[in-house]
């Protein structure tokens, strides 16, 4: 089994592998929001792309998007809440924390991320960055404190391995 990067701890191919493969749609908001945190993790540009309308299409650069991706050793991702808009069913916000590393320096994104359904399938088609303590300064995890990722290991024993 490989595990999905979204955190579930299911398999990769019956989680967000159905979607980025594109065998199935994702039909919650939530479900394409750790869809397209694990198509980061492998850097599948593409998917990323193909899941957006509007607004974030505006100047993306798949082959910078790519190359960073690249560059980015994924820990983990939080769904803070997920939630439908009360006066539109085609309207729906996840908040998220996403952690990961690049240069050894841990970072963190937290976002409240708005998606719209548009002829039954789900969009990313805004983000809000929200503040966090550790978004805003650079963060150095203890060696022996737990890894960021969630995986209950040291953190030297899991993404802190020199």
């Amino acid at each position: 089994m490989i595990e999905c990067p979204c955190g579930s701890q299911t398999d990769y191919l019956a989680c967000c592998g159905q979607y980025i493969e594109n065998q199935e749609i994702p039909n919650t908001p939530e479900r394409l929001m750790r869809s397209r945190y694990s198509a980061y993790s492998r850097a599948n540009i593409d998917y990323i792309q193909k899941t957006m309308r509007g607004k974030p299409l505006e100047g993306f650069d798949a082959t910078e998007a790519e190359r960073w991706a690249k560059q980015v050793a994924w820990m983990g991702l939080h769904i803070v809440k997920s939630e439908m808009d009360p006066k539109n069913e085609n309207i729906g916000y996840v908040e998220f924390i996403a952690t990961y590393q690049v240069q050894g320096e841990n970072q963190t994104i937290h976002e409240l991320s708005q998606f719209q359904r548009h002829e039954g399938k789900w969009f990313y088609t805004d983000g809000t960055p929200l503040k966090t303590p550790s978004s805003s300064r650079k963060n150095k995890t203890s060696r022996n404190a737990p890894c960021p990722c969630g995986s209950q290991k040291k953190y030297k024993n899991c993404h802190g391995k020199k």
